[in-house]
């Protein structure tokens, strides 16, 4: 019998558990991948558990300080950029978990017109404390990069992207944040 042929009374808290927590882990990813992308420092850190580290290769140490590093290198540089999630695998062991997920990141450079992109994967060991999940060791595994030029104009693509479109911006400016939706 295949995992999708059993039959649900054979689902017991356990499973549930397990559910919650690898849909909570997602949701620390999500988070993250948000704040990068909108240079929110407090979601970005949020993630982290305070004593955690990031090695990111062109800064190894505090996670808290990759992320105010990150975000004040980001905002300076005047870029936009996209973290894509895919493939994300964890393997639960009680109140820890060691999480890999695949990753393509665009930055969006417009006073160079290009586009840089990597893709590779983020190895965390995450732990989970009074019910909460977040990261306590980040190590970033590259695996490719690319770059593209020139950028496309809005107005050239699709058919044409109108300017009354809603576009990215940076927090707290972007749609995401209205109180509204």
């Amino acid at each position: 019998m295949t995992p999708f042929e059993e039959n649900s009374t054979d689902i017991d808290a356990r499973d549930v558990a397990e559910l919650l927590d690898k849909s909570r882990l997602n949701e620390n990813m999500a988070l993250y991948c948000r704040g990068m992308d909108r240079k929110d420092l407090h979601s970005m850190q949020s993630t982290f558990w305070p004593e955690a580290t990031d090695d990111h290769g062109a800064y190894v140490g505090s996670a808290h300080e990759f992320c105010r590093w990150a975000c004040e290198n980001q905002k300076n540089g005047g870029h936009r950029s996209h973290h894509y999630i895919t493939n994300v695998l964890i393997d639960l062991n009680g109140d820890t978990a060691r999480r890999e997920s695949a990753v393509l990141y665009l930055m969006v450079l417009p006073d160079d017109d290009r586009i840089d992109l990597m893709g590779g994967r983020y190895r965390d060991f995450c732990e989970k404390r009074e019910g909460v999940w977040k990261v306590l060791r980040r190590t970033v595994i590259f695996d490719y990069a690319h770059q593209m030029t020139p950028i496309a104009d809005f107005v050239d693509v699709f058919g044409g992207i109108p300017s009354t479109a809603h576009f990215g911006a940076l927090y707290p400016a972007d749609a995401i944040y209205e109180a509204d939706w």
